[in-house]
């Protein structure tokens, strides 16, 4: 369950970087070129700030290393009882608030997930409204429950 966990975050932030890399800040463009001594300023051409990286780029080895740091301090945390506010002040050093803010809504998600199919087995296990359990559920989140099933053996 952990490392499903931050698989899926180190996943999320590599998806998150492709579709949101922030521009860089105009403090880390590079210089723009003096005028030459031969030419006058004005016939100088102007400095193009350098083409921002595209955003469907592959995230680097350090933004990978970083979320999968900070992951292993939240996971460490959590087992030493911290709360959800210690979790959030975690990645917030480390991480933009926009991997904090997703990370957050994919750790909700999951739980809402996990409570919903904990209610659908309970509900079968007893055979108190199965049907109904099953009905709050699309297809494909059906297909999916039979992976969170107790394994059955063959006889």
């Amino acid at each position: 369950m952990r490392a499903t966990i931050g698989i899926a975050s180190i996943a999320l932030a590599a998806v998150l970087w492709r579709a949101g890399a922030p521009a860089p800040s105009p403090a880390s463009l590079p210089a723009p070129p003096a005028a030459t001594a031969t030419g006058s300023a004005a016939s100088a051409p102007l400095a193009q700030p350098a083409p921002a990286a595209p955003r469907s780029a592959a995230p680097t080895a350090s933004t990978t290393t970083a979320v999968a740091g900070v992951e292993s301090a939240v996971r460490e945390a959590r087992r030493t009882g911290k709360g959800e506010q210690e979790v959030h002040r975690l990645r917030s050093e480390r991480l933009p608030a926009e991997q904090v803010e997703a990370l957050a809504r994919m750790e909700a998600a999951e739980a809402n997930w996990r409570q919903r199919l904990e209610a659908l087995q309970a509900a079968c296990a007893a055979n108190i409204g199965c049907d109904d359990a099953r009905a709050s559920f699309t297809r494909e989140e059906l297909a999916r429950t039979t992976a969170y099933a107790a394994p059955t053996l063959r006889q």
